[in-house]
């Protein structure tokens, strides 16, 4: 019988574990970009907010960028696909790139590190969140 208590305890404890990362503080571009570094996957998963000081586009994706720079080291970069810009578009009533610049974001996803090649030869690493869904993005602010 104590067995099946410890056991029992034990499962209750792992399951808990994820319901209390995802109920953390979000973490800011600083602490996102220090924690995809440390990360031996290059992914953190989690809750991250930022002010959209800028927004670019290429091909169908919209990038919300945490800096004026989007080659900055310490920019955080939101990569809006299809899907999801379709669904903020019917929820904001207008487009993301025009409505969510200048805004403060909260974003629920997988922060990575995402190599980018530089003409040199060299390259540099950014770091993206990944959007498919617009319930991924809240607007805080």
């Amino acid at each position: 019988m104590k067995r099946y208590i410890i056991a029992a305890a034990a499962l209750i404890l792992t399951a808990a574990v994820p319901a209390l990362a995802q109920t953390g503080r979000a973490m800011n571009p600083a602490q996102a970009i220090a924690a995809t570094a440390a990360a031996g996957s290059g992914t953190v998963e989690g809750v991250f907010e930022m002010h959209v000081a800028s927004v670019g586009e290429s091909g169908f994706n919209v990038y919300l960028n945490s800096s004026a720079d989007y080659r900055d080291a310490a920019n955080l970069s939101v990569e809006l696909h299809p899907g999801a810009l379709a669904e903020l578009k019917a929820r904001l009533g207008g487009e993301a790139r025009e409505l969510l610049a200048g805004k403060h974001i909260r974003i629920k996803g997988v922060a990575r590190r995402v190599p980018i090649p530089r003409r040199d030869g060299t390259s540099y690493h950014q770091t993206r969140i990944d959007v498919d869904l617009a319930s991924q993005i809240e607007i805080v602010g």
